[in-house]
């Protein structure tokens, strides 16, 4: 049993307190699950490298649920998300997938949600790679396979607190007024199995949307950052500036906490804009038309961060995809860029407090990986010590030049 395996069957035991059963597609198997009334499961690609986890004989459930978890950006993501699809439409997904996930009779997570929710569902789960902040995802669906909205379940304490801060962040947004930004409401707020649970509508996202252009993600920012009221701080004068650096002491003896404490005091004393950030808009939790930008996965929204940091994050993830080091090194261009549009400037960052700005973002970043204890799980920008730390050194002299030079 590798780890993967192990995270499997402790999830089962998160959602389906009755016991969740990993085994082959075997006659007796099946024979045992009928005769206990229970269900199948099938982990996705495998139990070792388990991604989503598809119902085996609701058909439209399984090809609704790999539909809606395809990421669909590369040629073989398209592929092999066709292949899935036509596999479980025509039957033969439960032939040609051997792992098992078997599931006792009684209450699990599907009991639980029907009775939230008053109605009778189907579910199919994302699992996503491994990451610290790894929770299921839950696509809620009707019998006939239409999406009534998504469920997350937190399985440890990060994810306690995760969850727990998207269903703050939801009831907040509902009362504010995004013009141009759909954000989703919440169905249904509560505990599973000792574990917060959070229910949110699905949006209308699909085949009309697409990954936002520069300018439909600039506005998307910046209406985001109006979220709150926007405030002009001297960085020395700021609550954001204090609770990083307590959040930086908090990483106690970590060698990467004392070089990020001091490029902090090292930063220009500028007077920078202060307001709301998603704090994780990447292409995964947005979608856009020509007129409106529909963000989903609120857990790290903040009220008080400097003004661009969702643009900074943003690129930064589209600049590493095809490889950390040449891709840091194309965002600490295209990122001073963003942050100079006239778009953001309209939230009153000033160009001679850019690369200041930049730094701020990369410090809180590095913070997060570390208090998440992120790099322990692999994650692609995790290990800070090799790409971070050396892009904010540059940073913090440009930041001293811009400063010094405000005209």
């Amino acid at each position: 049993m590798n780890s993967e395996t192990t995270y499997l069957t402790d999830l089962a035991a998160v959602l389906w307190p009755c016991g969740g059963l990993l085994g082959p597609g075997d006659r007796g198997m099946r024979r045992r699950v009928r005769r206990d009334r229970g269900t199948q499961y099938l982990p996705v690609p495998s139990a070792h490298n388990p991604r989503v986890i598809l119902p085996a004989y609701n058909r439209s459930a399984a090809t609704r649920g790999i539909t809606s978890f395809a990421q669909g950006h590369s040629l073989r993501e398209r592929a092999r998300t066709l292949l899935l699809t036509g596999a479980f439409a025509t039957g033969m997904a439960p032939l040609l997938l051997r792992d098992r996930l078997y599931v006792g009779a009684g209450p699990g997570i599907e009991h639980a949600l029907t009775a939230a929710l008053d109605r009778e569902l189907s579910i199919a789960i994302h699992v996503g790679p491994p990451r610290a902040n790894r929770k299921p995802v839950l696509l809620l669906l009707t019998p006939g396979g239409r999406t009534i909205g998504y469920a997350k379940v937190a399985v440890n304490d990060l994810t306690s607190r995760l969850v727990r801060a998207e269903t703050l962040a939801l009831r907040h947004l509902a009362a504010s007024s995004l013009r141009d930004v759909t954000v989703p409401r919440l169905l249904h707020e509560g505990e599973w199995n000792g574990h917060p649970l959070l229910v949110q509508e699905a949006l209308p996202v699909g085949d009309q949307t697409d990954r936002p252009t520069r300018r439909q993600l600039l506005r998307c920012v910046t209406q985001i950052v109006g979220v709150t009221r926007v405030r002009e701080r001297r960085l020395s004068d700021s609550p954001y500036r204090s609770s990083l650096e307590e959040r930086i002491v908090a990483l106690g003896a970590r060698p990467e906490a004392a070089p990020l404490r001091a490029a902090l005091r090292r930063l220009p004393d500028v007077r920078v804009p202060f307001g709301a950030w998603h704090g994780d808009l990447t292409r995964w939790n947005i979608a856009s038309t020509a007129r409106r930008a529909f963000v989903w996965d609120w857990e790290r929204l903040c009220l008080d961060a400097p003004a661009g940091f969702d643009a900074l994050h943003y690129d930064l993830n589209e600049c590493v995809q095809a490889g950390v080091h040449p891709g840091v090194h194309r965002w600490l261009d295209s990122g001073s860029r963003l942050l100079r549009d006239p778009l953001v400037s309209e939230t009153g960052l000033r160009p001679h407090t850019v690369s200041t700005v930049m730094a701020l973002y990369l410090i809180d970043l590095a913070t997060r990986y570390l208090q998440d204890r992120q790099a322990e799980s692999g994650g692609r920008l995790a290990a800070v010590d090799d790409w971070l730390l050396p892009a904010l050194e540059g940073l913090q002299d440009r930041a001293a030049h811009e400063a010094a030079h405000p005209g």
